[in-house]
């Protein structure tokens, strides 16, 4: 009778220490299960901070290299707008002694033509001399385009005004009033010349100089 009680006590004590330990493996998976899943949380927020820390960064990169950018052009501009303003100077000076001479020294056809002669020579120094320019910085280039063309126009216009004065040989044609083309040709210059300063003036106040112009 004994051993049969025996028996059963052991068979309970085994069978309470196999649920103990099923409890134990359960209990360890599942807290094994948790703690896996918060440390793959953990690492995928981790990943999502570094990120963002990294995008952030190549932010402030991006940020302050268009800075450095932008204090580059700045500086190319000056060094540009150095050597440009006395090749501007030069041209309307000379423009300005020929409008005088005009003005003074019309008597007859040929006072006229050696004037408009001086005058695109005035105009092809004026291109030569731009085209003579080392260095265009980027956010130039159009405002320098727009002077070549300016220049081409100039020189093509007072060669034409030139072949008017050859083929009328009269004192009253020199308000040229008889020719519309030539009319034409005379305000599409004023046009570009208005046109080149107003992009002038944009480019240079984007790049804070506007003490330049």
């Amino acid at each position: 009778m004994k051993n049969y009680k025996d028996i059963i006590v052991t068979s309970l004590l085994v069978l309470c220490f196999a649920g103990l330990l099923s409890y134990n493996i359960i209990t360890f998976e599942l807290f094994g299960r948790a703690a896996i899943e918060r440390m793959e949380r953990h690492a995928i927020l981790e990943v999502q901070q570094q990120e963002k820390i990294i995008a952030r960064q190549a932010t402030l990169e991006l940020i302050e290299l268009r800075s450095l950018a932008k204090i580059q052009d700045a500086a190319d501009i000056i060094e540009f707008d150095a050597v440009y303003t006395e090749i501007k100077k030069d041209y309307l000076s000379s423009i300005g002694g020929i409008s005088e001479e005009f003005e003074q020294k019309v008597i007859n056809m040929d006072s006229i033509k050696i004037l408009t002669n001086k005058r695109i020579k005035i105009a092809e120094k004026f291109k030569q001399e731009l085209e003579g320019i080392s260095m265009i910085p980027e956010p130039l280039n159009d405002f320098y385009g727009s002077l070549i063309e300016f220049a081409d126009n100039d020189i093509y216009t007072w060669e034409e005004i030139l072949i008017y004065y050859s083929k009328n040989l009269s004192l009253d044609s020199t308000q040229l009033n008889g020719d519309d083309r030539i009319e034409e040709l005379y305000m599409k210059n004023q046009e570009l010349y208005r046109e080149l300063e107003e992009l002038h003036i944009e480019i240079y106040s984007k790049y804070g100089l506007e003490s330049l112009l």
